[in-house]
């Protein structure tokens, strides 16, 4: 997409970068002492690059993780910024916008807003289940205490529940003490839980009527094999028709050892070539990847840009790892 080219429907060029809906998180509500983080994603869609300059936090809640090394994004190019916020600092409502400034292809902001609750009266321990690598057909089982100490003698913990099926929870009341209430959280993931990475919430329900805030728990897991793809999304520039691209390269890298069994591509015009040794268990492999921009016929960009999908199939059942790769084309000179 070049910048300034017409959309069928008029948006702000923005929203290419990172779309208004996802310019916002609402952590609910915040155990004492926990520090969720979210991570705003923005793409570069347009030939020019954009250039990230500054980000700043208009709250000290919140602090922020960039890599200033990324502040250049070239054509599909990702940048991440890590927002945290402070629970273990502060409490009560609170409310902080994170401000993106940028130079180019225009100067101009973008806002994220970062909402929460911190209830001093709430301590869980630990703020998050983290399966970490888990053996396909194994299962894992982690806990977590919450404790309540506020003034609702009443208070209870009466529900977990996840979206992701593979994930079970149980609530176990312990003794009572003086001035606090204890519950156990047993959280299970399933034998059957399918290769992949899990990235979810346990939601903890208390009885709370009036103003109830539901309590996400962060989830995570590795099950089985998983391979990570860098970059995910791979650019080899701009061409002339009847020119080849340079090389470039691909890593394909493991939680275990893994083989490469076939590779294959929609379009002809786009060669890979794995630099390990076939039928080889290695944690990283490496694919070679180059374009050769036919003037006209098949594997040749309709729109002045080629799009590619390449898909990996390893020895891994149900792990084939598929990336993307484009061009942009331009009339001979």
């Amino acid at each position: 997409m070049a910048f300034g080219q017409e959309p069928e429907v008029a948006t702000d060029w923005r929203d290419h970068v990172i779309p208004v809906k996802a310019r916002s998180v609402n952590f609910h509500t915040v155990p004492k002492g926990a520090t969720p983080i979210h991570q705003f994603v923005l793409r570069n869609p347009f030939q020019e690059p954009v250039r990230i300059v500054a980000v700043t936090s208009s709250c000290t809640c919140t602090t922020i993780d960039f890599n200033e090394e990324n502040s250049v994004l070239q054509t599909y190019d990702e940048a991440i910024i890590s927002v945290k916020l402070q629970g273990d600092l502060f409490d009560g409502p609170r409310n902080s916008t994170i401000t993106v400034s940028l130079d180019k292809p225009h100067r101009t902001e973008i806002q994220f807003n970062i909402r929460g609750e911190i209830r001093s009266d709430l301590n869980i321990v630990p703020t998050f289940i983290d399966f970490g690598n888990v053996e396909w057909d194994k299962g894992a089982t982690r806990s977590l205490v919450v404790t309540y100490m506020g003034p609702n003698s009443q208070w209870r913990l009466v529900d977990a529940q996840c979206e992701n099926k593979y994930v079970r929870a149980e609530i176990i009341s312990e003794p009572a003490r003086v001035g606090r209430k204890e519950f156990r959280v047993n959280v299970s993931l399933n034998k059957d839980a399918p290769n992949g990475t899990i990235n979810d919430h346990l939601m903890l329900i208390s009885n709370e009527v009036q103003n109830r805030r539901d309590i996400p728990i962060p989830i995570r897991a590795t099950v089985g094999t998983v391979v990570r793809v860098s970059p995910p999304a791979l650019s080899l520039g701009v061409l002339v028709p009847g020119t080849r691209s340079p090389v470039k390269e691909v890593v394909l890298r493991g939680t275990k050892p893994f083989c490469v069994v076939k590779i294959e591509c929609n379009n002809p015009a786009v060669e890979v070539a794995a630099k390990n040794l076939p039928e080889v268990q290695l944690p990283i492999h490496l694919l070679s990847i180059s374009y050769r921009n036919p003037a006209e016929g098949e594997g040749a960009p309709e729109d002045g840009t080629m799009r590619a999908i390449i898909r990996v199939t390893t020895d891994v059942p149900g792990l084939t790892p598929t990336f993307y790769v484009t061009a942009m084309a331009r009339g001979s000179e």
